[in-house]
C-alpha cells in the first residue's frame, strides 16, 4: 500500500534539537533560520497489508547540535554486515523500546547506517513513527528511510535504516510509544538543502529481534 501525505512548508533549521517531554515533543530554545529554499516535498509510505505496528506521523529538516546527539537513546537497531542500505536484518541486535508503564512513551535513536551517522553541524531529517506497543508478545519491524534532496548542485540521495522490538506495554492498555528516527543528510546545514521526496518502507519482522 503506498500513500501520499502533503507535506507543510518547512526550513531549515540551526542550532535547534528536539527534547522529549512528557505529553509530547517540543523544539528546544534555539536560533531559527528563516531564509532558504522552502521543503516542498512530499512522503510515499510503503507497507505490507495488514502491517499496523507502526505509521509516520510527521517529517522534519534540522540541523545536528551536540544536545541532540546526547540525547539519543541508541542506534537503531543493527544492520547485517554493517554496510548497505537494504532492509533484512539477520543480527538479533534490534532496538528495543522501553516497556511503556502509561499510554505514552518516547525515545530517539539514530539510523543505523555508517553513511547517516549524525555529525554537528549537518542537516538531518527527523522522521516521527508512531508505534503500537502491545499488551503481549513483541513485534519486530525495520524502516528504511530514503532522502531525496539538492543544495546547488544535482539531486542526491541519503538512505537511514532502523530494526525495532517493539517490546511489551506493562500498562492496563497497549501504549502510543513516540519513535524519533534521524537520518543525516551528509552535508552542512549551511548548504540549506532542499528535500524534494522522502520514501519511508517498513516490513514486518520474523520475530521481535530478527529481521525480516
Amino acid at each position: 500500500m503506498v500513500r501520499r501525505v502533503a507535506r507543510k512548508t518547512v526550513y531549515a533549521a540551526t542550532l535547534i534539537s528536539l527534547l522529549a517531554l512528557a505529553g509530547g515533543w517540543t523544539l528546544a530554545a534555539g536560533t531559527t533560520q528563516t531564509v532558504g529554499p522552502s521543503q516542498s516535498s512530499s512522503i510515499t509510505v510503503t507497507a505490507p497489508s495488514g502491517f499496523t505496528t507502526a505509521v509516520v506521523q510527521s517529517t522534519q529538516l534540522l540541523t545536528v547540535a551536540s544536545n541532540l546527539i546526547t540525547g539519543l537513546d541508541g542506534t537503531a537497531g543493527t544492520q547485517a554486515g554493517g554496510t548497505g542500505h537494504g532492509l533484512n536484518s539477520t543480527s538479533t541486535l534490534n532496538a528495543v523500546l522501553t516497556s511503556c508503564a502509561g499510554s505514552f512513551c518516547e525515545e530517539n535513536f539514530s539510523a543505523v547506517d555508517a553513511s547517516s551517522a549524525l555529525t554537528i553541524g549537518d542537516s538531518a531529517l527527523q522522521v516521527m513513527l508512531t508505534v503500537t506497543q502491545p499488551l503481549a508478545t513483541a513485534v519486530g519491524f525495520d524502516v528504511q528511510v530514503e532522502i531525496i534532496y539538492a543544495t546547488t548542485g544535482p539531486v542526491t540521495y541519503a538512505f537511514g535504516t532502523g530494526y525495532f522490538d517493539s517490546s511489551v506495554a506493562t500498562g492496563a492498555h497497549a501504549a502510543f510509544f513516540a519513535v524519533a528516527l534521524y537520518v543525516d543528510l551528509g552535508v552542512s546545514a549551511t548548504l540549506m538543502p532542499s528535500v524534494s521526496d522522502v520514501v519511508v518502507t517498513m516490513n514486518n519482522c520474523q520475530t521481535a529481534t530478527t529481521c525480516p
